[in-house]
């Protein structure tokens, strides 16, 4: 090889290498614009459950009723967020309950929780203080 092909070569590769970088950063242009297009549809998601909510007059709500010494019945109706049901979940097991029967319903933009639990030790056991309480988590999410 001469030092012309030598050359010749380097100045087609780094064309080459310019080439791909103009694609690439396109490519990731097209990509943070999909990405915030995303964003703003969650967003819009989120502000459409809690207006589909209230077009259907549904509003949070939370039913407790003791249906044995250390049973009950809990019924939660919320908005339907991303997450929001995993974090409700965590946090009855925190307050001290064991979850044996739990059903979900999603209707409308809002959620619709049925469970019937069980106060482990140390849980909370007044029904009124757990109302308020789940109540505050279910605003909060």
């Amino acid at each position: 090889m001469t030092k012309e092909t030598i050359i010749t070569d380097a100045i087609t590769y780094i064309r080459e290498l310019q080439t791909n970088v103009d694609n690439l950063s396109e490519q990731l242009l097209e990509m943070e614009a999909t990405h915030g297009e995303q964003l703003e549809t969650k967003n819009e998601e989120i502000i459409g459950t809690a207006e589909e909510m209230g077009k259907w007059g549904i509003e949070p709500e939370v039913q407790v009723a003791h249906i044995g010494p250390t049973k009950l019945w809990i019924k939660i109706v919320c908005q339907k967020k991303r997450g929001g049901f995993t974090k409700l979940m965590e946090a009855m097991n925190v307050l001290g309950f064991d979850l044996n029967d739990t059903s979900v319903t999603a209707s409308k933009g809002a959620l619709l929780i049925t469970s019937s639990v069980e106060v482990v030790c140390g849980g909370i056991t007044e029904a009124d203080q757990i109302r308020e309480i789940l109540l505050e988590i279910i605003r909060g999410i």
